[in-house]
């Protein structure tokens, strides 16, 4: 595959970054795609209306202890700054133990500036619901359409929330983003387009009409499963999600910088997409994750989905994986888990060691599986070389 070449908008001189192109106008209608992404995944609340999550009163505090990781060499040939070129790195960040060890910026990209997190809000929304669950407040059987009766009569209507929350429920759904035809494109119109006439996610949702297997039968990825998630929590306790969000997940992580969630074209945040949020801040939810407080936590999502269901469906950029609680789990050794957004959004957790990997991008293709293989090696290899150190 031939990519276009990184372009880098650069700065205002002011420490703002990225200007407004002049020669580019981006719009709601192109700002996922390349080259407008390079400057409107920093900027999306500029394109799209959003709701603030307020800063935690209480910061995590983050050490510095910094590594000279930009020339590390990487097992494919060329070093991790080679690799963050090539992969249209906005942001990386390495933390160990609560120190940062590594921190990289490109593209006019800057540590307080949130940057658009895609699918990683389907991770936060997890969180949310496995807390909900483990408090007693919320019911991991509960029929998605007796939560919501304007899914009654759809392909959605039987979907337990445990099914939901590990991808399991069975509603057909095409998710291939390379296919401009996909109904993930079709879907997504009522998230930006208020003409589409589809109401917001909830219209949409309802529309869903046909299912591809029992519940618990198979695992496939789709994003409005994890709409319809995020809609539950908020009819079940009566909240917004950017509310719970704050509540379960922002606050508790000692979050530092305000982060916003872009809303669908009815005024509600998304569940699958729309999360903002700064690396430092990503990082301190894994972090978080890792404390001793949320050992049970922790180790629902490490048990992870059921393997073979993984497997079965096609992951081959993933051995050893399996989904559960909206997060990507890897059973390898060692293991980890990710939460994972279309166009480079990464955030991988390796509780063995102790760290926690931040990457953020603008890359011109949605899909992660083309670099995966790449990103896991370059992973590895600074493991290897901050825990060794």
């Amino acid at each position: 595959m031939t990519l276009p070449p990184p372009l880098n908008w650069p700065g205002s001189g002011l420490g703002a970054g990225p200007e407004y192109p002049p020669d580019l106008r981006v719009t709601r209608d192109n700002w996922r795609l390349y080259p407008f992404s390079r400057w409107s995944f920093q900027h999306a609340r500029e394109l799209v209306p959003s709701v603030g999550l307020a800063p935690a009163p209480t910061p995590r505090a983050l050490a510095e202890s910094p590594v000279d990781l930009a020339h590390l060499p990487l097992p494919g040939g060329g070093t991790l700054d080679d690799f963050l070129a090539a992969t249209y790195t906005d942001a990386m960040l390495v933390v160990r133990d609560g120190a940062i060890l590594f921190e990289h910026f490109g593209n006019g990209m800057i540590a307080t500036r949130p940057h658009m997190l895609f699918s990683i809000t389907k991770s936060m929304v997890g969180l949310v619901a496995l807390r909900l669950i483990a408090a007693g407040l919320v019911d991991p059987a509960a029929l998605a359409g007796d939560i919501l009766p304007e899914l009654g009569n759809s392909a959605f209507a039987e979907a337990r929330l445990d099914h939901l929350l590990d991808m399991t429920d069975g509603v057909a759904f095409e998710e291939d983003y390379g296919n401009a035809q996909a109904a993930v494109h079709r879907y997504s119109a009522a998230y930006w387009t208020p003409a589409s006439g589809l109401g917001g996610m909830l219209g949409a949702l309802a529309l869903f009409e046909q299912r591809d297997g029992a519940a618990g039968a198979q695992f496939r990825y789709r994003t409005p499963v994890a709409d319809v998630v995020g809609l539950m929590l908020r009819r079940i306790t009566g909240r917004r999600l950017s509310d719970l969000v704050m509540q379960w997940v922002w606050h508790p992580a000692g979050c530092a910088q305000e982060a916003y969630m872009l809303v669908d074209t009815s005024g509600v945040e998304m569940g699958g997409t729309g999360f903002n949020a700064t690396p430092r801040d990503l990082a301190r939810i894994g972090l978080w994750l890792m404390e001793p407080e949320q050992s049970g936590l922790l180790a629902t999502l490490q048990a992870g989905g059921d393997r073979d269901l993984f497997r079965a469906a096609g992951q081959p950029t993933r051995p050893d994986g399996s989904y559960r609680g909206l997060w990507w789990i890897d059973h390898g050794t060692p293991a980890n888990l990710m939460a994972n957004g279309v166009f480079g959004q990464r955030l991988w957790i390796e509780p063995e060691s102790g760290l926690v990997i931040v990457k953020l991008g603008s890359h011109p293709v949605a899909s992660n599986s083309v670099t995966d293989d790449e990103h896991r090696a370059a992973f590895a290899a600074i493991r290897d070389a901050v825990v060794s150190s």
